[in-house]
């Protein structure tokens, strides 16, 4: 007969309240665990970024290896926690887009001007397959270089730029 396997048998699970994070004096992110051992050069990962972007955030040693995982940011001690979404943004930059001012149609390509929260910019996809709408109105956006962007709401855009965007919903 099979045995059930549980995820916590799997997955080493931090407690939030027990860590110490910070920033070296070179920049990378350190962390002290509950035993008092330091550990530097740490990655952060998310391992849903699309679905639960603020759960089961993933700690990578230098050498690749897991140190374990936090359930959720907001188990954090303040200071903690604008050190990860600090390092998450840089590690998943994603502009939010503003305001779509045109789309427009060339040679399969779609040109789109628009405004994000780091300022104008033109992205070109390269099909409808590239803008996914997501839960709570949220839109994903991948251009033909494969960055990303993000409508946090589309509903909250100008009219405008909501019905250009419905053209690819």
């Amino acid at each position: 007969m099979l045995e059930a396997i549980q995820i916590a048998d799997e997955v080493k699970f931090l407690d939030a309240k027990d860590l110490d994070l910070g920033i070296d004096q070179y920049g990378d992110l350190q962390i002290t665990l509950p035993d008092s051992s330091i550990q530097t050069q740490i990655k952060i990962i998310r391992s849903f970024p699309l679905s639960n972007p603020n759960q089961f955030i993933c700690l990578i040693d230098k050498d690749n290896n897991e140190i374990g995982v936090i359930e959720d940011i907001k188990d954090l001690k303040k200071s903690d926690r604008k050190i990860v979404v600090e390092q998450l943004e840089k590690a998943y930059y994603m502009p939010k887009i503003k305001r779509i001012n045109s789309i427009d149609g060339r040679f399969g390509v779609t040109q789109w001007q628009i405004e994000t929260n780091f300022g104008p910019s033109q992205i070109n996809l390269g099909s409808r397959m590239d803008v996914s709408p997501m839960d709570n109105n949220r839109v994903l956006i991948k251009d033909v270089d494969g960055n990303r962007y993000e409508i946090v709401n589309y509903n909250e855009l100008d009219p405008k730029s909501h019905a250009l965007l419905e053209l690819y919903l």
